[in-house]
């Protein structure tokens, strides 16, 4: 995915991008914006074919969808859009607008904005030195700064003296007792297609990643209804696995253009410190889920693939963990897909960026849309998590959404059994083994002990020992953890 580069200094200071350009030159080529002042200096990295406009105040990486007119714009299109907006209409039409952004903008009197997209889609952290303020789309950036490192919060603005204010807060949930099944159904699969059509807007060389999984397979069947020719899909997996057979059913369907790869365990080794290293976290789960992520991008990526389509999103508003399915009231399960969506910045989020960033694609999530989060907050959980058959002791996560594409996909595909990527590509329990074989229970005891985070497992501190070889101890607090197993 592109990223959003600057430095906000001060008369006294000069602007230097270089330095935080080339730890993440893998993103995308430098439309660098130099302004008028040398402590001000903003840079946008993409490799998409995008129109320049160096006289811009502004740099956004990805694309906005404006409410009044205008559609998904990216570039420099959407870099006029929203400084002719703010210098309308002023903070307030934050309000009225979404996509999937991190953008800077220097104001005429030197000051400076920035701004994330509501979700935390696209990546954004920030530090403070020396009165000058650094911005970057990964730690590793900003690392060599020797300063503290914070995420900007998603759905929010940063004014200078004034900190950040959010501008979107996620909807509770409130359930409509007007809103019928067959409504619900309609509205969703609307919501969903705007969603897949805004991010395909304007884009040569889309691709799609296909599992075979429910989420994946709405998106490339919407994306394949919405396209005038064949969609490229790509899967991935180890030889036999359940992805790589069920992927080729949905490509089969919807008539798109099927790319697949297969890896074993000495390849999945042969990446491993380079997906942590771009990852920028350890976390077993989110490690393990990367490896089949890394090898799918990357061949996406030597394909001639410039942005990718993902199924991210869904189980977290549609509750689709099955570990949801043990917990004892509605209100436990509601507060978990909270913290679900509120942490997606530093957990699949983060594995989705990172992963395509490394090969400088740009990926899009459909499902992260506020207006289908906000309709879907008011379904009943009874809608999300569903007894399927009243003889047996079944629930069904993501019913209604399975139900509503049941006809586009097959039954097969739409009520196929919940799996994590790396447990669906075959790939989950290769390095377990691995990690249980080069660990003693000694070594794990006391490195476990003495590390100043959780190491939970022997995977986990084979996964930590990498980790420190890049990273310092200070960046531990950034790094998202998935405490639930699924």
């Amino acid at each position: 995915m592109p990223g959003l580069v600057a430095v906000f200094g001060d008369k006294d200071n000069t602007a230097n991008l270089d330095p935080l350009i080339e730890k993440v030159k893998f993103r995308g080529t430098c439309r660098e914006k130099n302004c008028d002042e040398d402590c001000q200096s903003l840079a946008v990295l993409n490799n998409a074919s995008l129109e320049y406009d160096a006289a811009s105040s502004a740099a956004l990486d990805g694309y906005i969808v404006f409410s009044e007119g205008g559609g998904a714009l990216q570039g420099s299109e959407g870099e006029s859009k929203f400084s002719e907006l703010l210098r309308k209409e002023g903070l307030s039409f934050f309000e009225n607008i979404e996509g999937e952004f991190a953008l800077a903008y220097l104001r005429d009197d030197g000051s400076c904005l920035m701004a994330r997209d509501p979700f935390g889609v696209k990546p954004l952290y920030y530090t403070i030195k020396d009165k000058t303020l650094y911005i970057a789309p990964e730690i590793k950036a900003l690392v060599d700064l020797n300063n503290p490192i914070k995420e900007a919060p998603p759905g929010s603005y940063y004014e200078k003296g004034k900190g950040w204010i959010r501008y979107y807060n996620l909807p509770k949930v409130v359930k409509k007792k007007n809103l019928s099944l067959e409504e619900a159904e309609e509205k969703m699969r609307h919501l969903l297609w705007l969603a897949v059509e805004e991010r395909m807007t304007d884009v040569e060389d889309l691709g799609v990643y296909l599992s075979g999984g429910l989420d994946s397979s709405v998106v490339a069947a919407l994306a394949a209804e919405i396209s005038s020719e064949p969609i490229n899909t790509y899967t991935v997996g180890v030889k036999g696995s359940q992805d790589i057979e069920y992927a080729a059913i949905v490509a089969e369907r919807i008539g798109s253009k099927p790319h697949v790869y297969t890896y074993g365990l000495e390849e999945m080794l042969e990446v491993l410190p380079a997906v942590i290293y771009h990852l920028e976290s350890f976390d077993c789960a989110y490690v393990r889920s990367s490896i089949p992520n890394y090898i799918a991008a990357r061949y996406a990526a030597g394909d001639g693939r410039s942005v990718m389509l993902t199924g991210e999103g869904s189980d977290e508003i549609f509750a689709g963990y099955s570990y949801l399915k043990t917990l004892d009231s509605e209100e436990e399960i509601t507060a978990e897909i909270d913290k679900f969506i509120k942490n997606l910045s530093r957990t699949g989020l983060q594995r989705v960026d990172r992963m395509n960033s490394a090969h400088g694609l740009d990926c899009r999530v459909p499902f992260l849309k506020p207006a289908l989060l906000e309709l879907v907050q008011q379904f009943p959980l009874d809608w999300k998590l569903h007894d399927f058959d009243a003889d047996q002791d079944e629930t069904v996560d993501k019913w209604i959404l399975r139900r509503a594409f049941v006809k586009d996909l097959g039954s097969k595909v739409a009520w196929r059994e919940k799996q994590q990527f790396d447990q669906g590509s075959g790939s989950s329990d290769m390095l377990t083994e691995v990690a249980e074989e080069a660990i003693s229970d000694r070594e794990f005891e006391k490195e476990s002990a003495e590390a100043p985070v959780p190491v939970r497992n022997k995977e986990e501190l084979y996964y930590y020992r990498i980790f420190r070889r890049y990273y310092p101890e200070s960046v531990l607090p950034l790094v998202g953890r998935w405490t639930k197993t699924s």
